[in-house]
């Protein structure tokens, strides 16, 4: 990312920003399981997924409807529900009496140490069913009776004063899954392949630790004294949106955007919806311009975006799959889509074309090796984008030189990727060639016999 406004722009970034890094521990965990997740006051939200979209939309059910998982006292009932999951007739739940069973409410509200001694003496496959219950319960939110629930159960574990570092170590394991699933609404603890440490799991239920599995870090994060990370309960600012307060698994991508000052992070769609992307002036080169600038809503400074897009593409461009490319060009797009200098505008164009020629069956290493020329192109020529002051200024002859150059190389260039797509048509039709040959050799063969 660039530098701010009122600063001299620096043409190398002063490091790779974490959301082009891997998050240790992070491979193989999707944001869909990450569903609700309570703001800064408390009340719960719907958890944003983790797809490049201007839209939120919620993650689709994993598993059965909570209807045909939640617990029931009908034995009758119970039976069909097992027949449907493809339960054996002998399940678990028939040996548990009725005086041992329990529901998320008694968990939400009992005391710790009786749940816990509850929970010590019942068979773990049981348990496994309960966690596997609350798991589809978190799914189903999107009902409205059981998001009332869920609000209710969220209420009751959340109003708790008995609920402290010394009472929750002494909470059963899966006890511990469920109170911290229903305080932050994210199902990912209640996952089998997910597990953390008992000492984790209290220090995420007391706002000490992230509670993004991918993430992890003791809270504040990198010991922020910001008035945000020190108001807001779990702020984490390695990963969570300054403007939603919402995480996902996402690198490598144009879907967040970072402060090269404070390293808080937002979402580009937060950043485009709340204004804190827009023109505004800058300082590079000893010369003032206007510029698209987003605005930290942390430290109030502002950042030039084209350097930061730029640094983005170099690094990660070659990663990218084609719909991930087509999902990082619309970003662009849209960012810079009211820019008013030259340098913004022409971002904007050159997006908006690959996002077509994609549509068109344009093949990904083509799109980046055209978008990866377009940023060295908006490097050779900086002065085309400056104010008129410049124009009219004799230039010596080493300069001139150095023009000339730089447009040989750019022909140069353009004519390798020309010579690049004429062998790559001749080479298929060379195959379809031979193909056609040997057809007709196969033919004649069987003829002559």
């Amino acid at each position: 990312m660039g530098m701010p406004s009122g600063s001299h722009f620096n043409n190398q970034s002063s490091m790779l920003p974490p959301r082009q890094q891997t998050w240790p521990g992070g491979v193989g965990l999707q944001t869909s399981l990450l569903l609700v997740s309570p703001d800064a006051c408390g009340s719960p939200n719907l958890q944003e997924r983790g797809s490049n979209s201007d839209q939120v939309r919620e993650s689709p059910s994993e598993s059965a409807s909570s209807r045909e998982t939640w617990p029931t006292t009908d034995a009758s009932l119970a039976k069909e529900k097992e027949r449907e999951n493809g339960f054996a007739e002998h399940s678990v739940v028939r040996h548990i009496s009725s005086s041992d069973k329990m529901s998320l409410r008694d968990v939400a509200r009992e005391r710790v140490e009786i749940i816990a001694e509850r929970m010590q003496n019942l068979p773990d496959d049981y348990l496994d069913k309960f966690k596997n219950e609350l798991r589809s319960f978190l799914e189903g939110l999107g009902d409205s009776q059981q998001r009332e629930e869920f609000l209710f159960l969220q209420k009751l574990v959340q109003s708790r004063g008995d609920l402290t570092e010394k009472t929750l170590v002494m909470a059963h394991r899966v006890q511990l899954e469920i109170l911290v699933s229903i305080k932050t609404g994210i199902q990912a603890f209640l996952h089998p392949s997910v597990s953390l440490s008992q000492a984790s799991l209290v220090d995420i239920f007391l706002y000490k630790r992230c509670r993004n599995i991918a993430c992890g870090s003791a809270l504040p994060a990198d010991d922020c004294t910001c008035e945000l990370c020190s108001k807001r309960n779990g702020f984490c600012n390695l990963c969570m949106c300054l403007i939603c307060n919402k995480f996902d698994f996402e690198v490598n991508t144009c879907r967040w955007i970072g402060c090269d000052f404070c390293s808080h992070w937002t979402h580009t769609d937060c950043a485009i919806r709340n204004g804190q992307i827009g023109m505004g002036p800058c300082v590079k080169d000893g010369l003032s311009s206007a510029e698209m600038l987003f605005r930290c809503r942390a430290c109030s400074r502002t950042s030039e975006l084209v350097g930061w897009v730029k640094d983005v593409f170099q690094h990660c461009v070659r990663s990218w799959d084609r719909t991930s490319l087509t999902r990082e060009l619309d970003f662009v797009s849209r960012i810079f889509r009211g820019s008013e200098d030259p340098r913004g505008r022409k971002l904007f164009w050159k997006c908006e074309e690959l996002i077509e020629k994609l549509k068109s069956g344009l093949g990904e290493p083509m799109a980046c090796k055209a978008i990866l020329m377009f940023f060295q192109e908006l490097e050779v020529d900086p002065l085309k984008n400056q104010e008129s002051e410049e124009a009219g200024r004799t230039i010596s002859p080493q300069e001139a030189f150095n023009s000339i150059a730089d447009v040989v190389q750019e022909a140069v260039r353009k004519m390798e990727l020309v010579a690049e797509e004429k062998m790559r048509m001749v080479k298929k039709a060379r195959v379809a060639v031979e193909a056609c040959e040997q057809s007709s050799r196969i033919k004649l063969e069987k003829l002559l016999h």
